[in-house]
């Protein structure tokens, strides 16, 4: 057995079952925790008028003193005679399932403790089941308690029975049941005399003798990206290792842009090494400059996450508003964070009798598996494969309303999808190159993509800084998002997904123009950053981003075209600033202020910053 390793240990189960109390005892009496320190605590209770507890060692805020009740998640290092441990102490007030799923969802082996006096209560089996979809296939059961009734071997083989038939019918197999008392210290480092009936190991033998079985995926890098620097002349990729560990000969496949590079250097502070390993925080840098962006996962080429635009999962709801279908909803997962919505909801389950609820109507706290949908791909992993990568959280209007595991094995890994479909396409290599054109037009090609709200002068600017650029003999054109719609798209309805296509295809558009080096102006609302994104995706080289900036207030009362008055009135649906969102830039390359600068003023600016990026004189 590996006695290298420290592994995480999650202890769930219902409130006040004393989940606190066990692991404050456990310290204890493994010397963690001072007799000076004890007997400080016990003078601070009777000041206090209050019976001590040994919860109260883990008690970090002075609410949850008050209360009674543990309302975050604590992680707790200690030590037995064999090895380290980590142990999670995960709330179990239903209010704070939110705060269990972070716990549970880093930990190797997992306690479930019941009030033997109490019994297995709804949120004992709501716990059990969460278990369950976090992957745990084993669990050490703890009977706490058991001075509350008499330390009787009946009630207590009763209620065991009974929670060992539920879990085996989750297809969870119990490694241990321990009777143990958190308050007097029962079974946990040494064997009671008062419960001779039990013949199994104290807590710490079990904890001791548990292997935690090999993760074959261990070693397939997952490095999320965080963020990017640049440093003098070096461009940093910032994030943390999920899974395996990441070398400094490592070849690495970047996900969802599909660029193998190789990494030029690892950089940390104050000295690098040659390797970091999982849970390590790195920077890299690459031999040659791709475009990089937050929310990409780079893997090596052999062993990538899949990228999915339609998948399952196991859900805790944790809102008190209903769950929507078709509602778009904000995806967070590693570092990214993406817009989808719920297609299907394929079951609730009722954790009494572990059966499909009746009705569809997903409220709080109810554990569901749902279909997703996403208008863009996203790099994730199965659960079960990786579990670092497999598990999200859900948002809408910035509160979690969610968490969640992935189940993708029922639908294809549009990875491969794509793969197959280009096998048989073979691009053509022209003798005219694109480096040909920009010597002879004397300036590099580009995309200009104008982003803003309707009305706020994209296309007015567009067209005069066309003028201006064409009357000095740049290779320049405009695309304006309503000429394409009467053409290209004329079949694209306003929807969200119709949207993600209309900017898909002129973004294809304005890379074909770019190619004949061409300097493309794209004027198009594209309101969602993840849209942008991906537009910006297909040559992020010669990208550049420009938000024409105004208010809707402002906007709505230039109303050029009218199209404000019909949304408000409902004749347009899915408009947006009215009925549908527009998420501003976050670090656009150019921002123009077209309430505090007139249109000279606006179309000057974006003339001198387009002859600064790609003039050659």
């Amino acid at each position: 057995m590996d006695y290298s390793y420290s592994p995480k240990v999650v202890t769930v189960g219902h409130v006040d079952h004393g989940k606190s109390s066990f692991i404050g005892r456990l310290m204890y009496e493994l010397g963690q925790v001072t007799e000076e320190k004890f007997q400080e605590l016990k003078s601070v209770s009777a000041k206090r008028g209050v019976e001590f507890e040994f919860a109260f060692l883990l008690d970090a805020l002075q609410d949850e003193r008050n209360q009674g009740i543990t309302i975050d998640t604590t992680q707790i290092f200690f030590k037995t005679e064999r090895r380290n441990y980590i142990f999670i102490d995960a709330p179990g007030h239903k209010e704070f399932i939110k705060n269990m799923i972070t716990g549970a969802s880093s930990a190797d082996i997992a306690f479930l403790i019941v009030d033997v006096a109490e019994g297995v209560k709804e949120q004992t089996k709501k716990h059990a089941y969460l278990l369950k979809i976090l992957g745990f296939e084993r669990v050490i059961v703890l009977y706490n308690k058991i001075d509350k009734i008499k330390y009787c071997q009946e009630k207590f083989t009763k209620i065991n029975k009974e929670l060992t038939a539920y879990l085996s019918k989750l297809e969870v197999e119990v490694h241990s049941s321990i009777p143990i008392s958190a308050k007097n210290g029962d079974n946990i480092s040494k064997n009671s005399e008062k419960t001779d009936w039990y013949l199994g190991g104290t807590v710490i033998d079990v904890l001791d003798g548990f292997s935690i079985k090999n993760n074959d995926h261990k070693n397939e890098l997952r490095f999320p990206v965080q963020d990017i620097y640049k440093v003098g002349d070096k461009r940093i990729i910032v994030g943390r290792v999920e899974s395996g560990k990441i070398t400094n000969e490592d070849t690495l496949l970047f996900l969802p842009t599909n660029q193998i590079v190789k990494v030029k250097s690892l950089e940390s502070w104050p000295k690098s090494k040659k390797e970091y390993n999982q849970g390590e925080c790195v920077g890299i840098t690459l031999d040659e400059q791709i475009f990089v962006d937050v929310g990409n996962i780079a893997s090596r080429p052999g062993t990538p996450p899949k990228l999915m635009n339609r998948f399952e999962a196991n859900v805790f709801w944790l809102s008190q508003s209903k769950l929507k279908l078709n509602k778009k909803y904000d995806l967070k997962i590693n570092t990214g964070q993406y817009h989808v919505s719920i297609n299907e909801i394929k079951k609730i389950i009722d954790t009494n009798n572990l059966q499909p609820k009746k009705n569809f109507n997903v409220t709080k706290n109810d554990i569901c598996e749902l279909v997703f949908h996403s208008s863009q791909l996203i790099p994730m992993d199965d659960y079960s494969h990786i579990k670092s990568t497999g598990r999200f959280c859900l948002l809408d209007e910035n509160e979690i309303v969610a968490g969640g595991i992935l189940n993708l094995k029922n639908f294809p890994d549009q990875k491969e999808v794509l793969s197959e479909t280009k096998k048989n396409i073979l691009p053509e290599e022209f003798y005219v190159s694109e480096i040909d054109r920009s010597v002879m037009l004397k300036h590099r090609p580009g995309i200009i993509w104008l982003t803003g709200l309707s009305g706020s002068g994209k296309s007015t600017i567009a067209k005069g800084v066309e003028k201006k650029l064409f009357s000095e003999h740049f290779n320049v054109f405009s695309l304006d998002g309503d000429n394409i719609r009467l053409g290209l798209n004329k079949d694209l309805s306003f929807s969200p997904e119709d949207r993600t296509e209309n900017i898909r295809r002129t973004a294809e558009v304005a890379k074909l123009f770019s190619e004949a080096g061409f300097i493309v102006i794209v004027s198009l609302i594209s309101p969602y950053r993840s849209e942008r994104r991906k537009a910006r995706d297909i040559r992020p080289e010669i990208f550049k981003l420009i938000y024409t900036k105004a208010s809707l207030d402002i906007c709505t009362k230039r109303d050029v075209k009218g199209l404000y008055a019909k949304a408000k009135s409902g004749e347009i649906k899915s408009f947006t600033g009215i009925s549908s969102p527009y998420e501003e830039p976050e670090k656009p390359e150019l921002i123009i202020d077209t309430e505090k600068e007139n249109v000279n003023e606006s179309i000057e600016k974006l003339y001198n910053f387009i002859k600064k990026e790609f003039s050659f004189s």
